[in-house]
């Protein structure tokens, strides 16, 4: 919690803290230097307010309190004994250094250089403490060890804070990484399903458009000479049209309800297809050799929309003149539709048109693993070959 705080706010917090230590540790130390020298009652007073200003600095600037904190426990190092034989190194105040030994080591990469000064000063204060007291073997090697004892348990204390807060951010990065798969997850099921309700709009749209045009332009042709006909063009155009918005309502819905949208209602018979054309007056012919086999319905949906797509195509480029004839070749492992008409071509790259047609075609087939090719030659009509692997029967 500290850590997510701003600067200021951690600035204050330690400013507290170092203005209640400074407050401890003079009434705990004042008493000490009463009757000592001026200048020595000076330094210690200076050597504690430098310590104290250091903790309110510990971890805004961690390691740059350590060169200042360290020379100030020299000086206590250095300085006479005041009045009692007493070090002023062994003063109460002094416990702050360990404190900000923790403070660089938890804050900072530096690790090897604050506990070396601290086990340096543990030794000089060792050493002053042999001086003031000689003769005494039990006092130093105490004082000792609860030195290095203090300087081992900030580094570890240290080290743990460290590899807590490296393990914190560490999940906090892993879970927005995640939050950012998942976002992007989405925007790709949004786009995939995008052009999934713009590919079924334009497969019926263009079919059924295509189908009204021509026969709503043929009636107009024959109005006048024979309006029997005309009326049964017109009868025509309106049932494709009718069923058009049928089957466009059952997709929008199926796609709002979230269910698979190739299934159901969408998986329709390609003799009702192929009927629907021919009642257009196109000359539409089916084909199919070898052993029929069962598809799924992601196959019979590619099937369905590959032959609708490619003769509407050509109604609508061609005229409702054109002849079409598709083969549904079935082979053991394997089944090719091909769609051909007699137009009369072109040289253009159909591919690069653009349009939502041969697009949609050919990322049907990606779907079912299979591969989608159209070829148009001057003189030779226009031929889409679609073939895709069957599945274990």
């Amino acid at each position: 919690m500290l850590t997510s705080w701003r600067l200021d706010q951690r600035l204050a917090l330690d400013g507290v803290a170092a203005a209640l230590v400074l407050v401890l540790a003079a009434g705990a130390s004042l008493s000490a230097l009463r009757g000592a020298a001026p200048w020595l009652w000076i330094a210690s007073v200076i050597a504690l307010i430098g310590l104290a200003v250091c903790v309110a600095l510990r971890r805004i600037r961690p390691f740059a309190t350590l060169p200042p904190a360290s020379a100030c426990m020299l000086a206590l190092v250095v300085l006479p004994d005041l009045p009692g034989g007493v070090p002023p190194v062994l003063l109460p105040f002094t416990a702050i250094y360990p404190v900000l030994l923790y403070s660089v080591i938890a804050h900072t990469d530096h690790q090897v250089l604050p506990v070396a000064c601290g086990l340096i000063g543990s030794a000089l204060v060792v050493a002053r403490t042999v001086v003031s007291f000689p003769g005494t073997g039990a006092p130093p090697v105490v004082l000792g060890a609860v030195a290095v004892a203090s300087v081992l348990s900030a580094w570890a204390l240290g080290r743990y804070r460290r590899i807590r807060v490296s393990y914190v951010r560490a999940l906090e990065e892993n879970a927005e990484r995640a939050e950012q798969l998942r976002q992007e997850q989405v925007r790709a099921a949004i786009a995939a399903e995008r052009r999934l309700i713009a590919r079924e709009i334009h497969d019926v749209a263009a079919h059924s458009l295509a189908v009204v045009l021509t026969q709503a332009d043929t009636a107009r042709v024959l109005f006048d000479r024979d309006p029997e006909r005309a009326r049964e063009m017109l009868s025509t155009a309106l049932e494709v049209g009718r069923d058009a918005m049928q089957e466009m309502r059952g997709m929008l819905g199926v796609l709002r309800s979230g269910d698979d949208p190739v299934s159901g209602d969408q998986d329709r018979d390609l003799d009702s297809l192929i009927g629907s054309f021919r009642q257009a007056g196109t000359d539409v012919e089916l084909r199919s050799s070898g052993t029929r086999h069962d598809l799924g319905t992601a196959e019979r949906h590619a099937v369905y929309r590959v032959v609708q797509e490619s003769v509407t195509n050509a109604l609508k480029h061609v005229g409702p003149e054109v002849r079409c004839r598709i083969c549904l070749v079935w082979e053991p492992q394997r089944l090719t539709v091909i769609v051909t008409d007699d137009g009369p071509g072109t040289t253009d790259d159909l591919t690069a048109r653009g349009g939502y047609g041969l697009v949609g075609m050919a990322e049907r087939m990606r779907q079912i693993g299979g591969r989608f090719v159209v070829r148009s030659e001057p003189g030779a009509g226009t031929t889409v070959r679609a073939e895709f692997e069957l599945g274990e029967r």
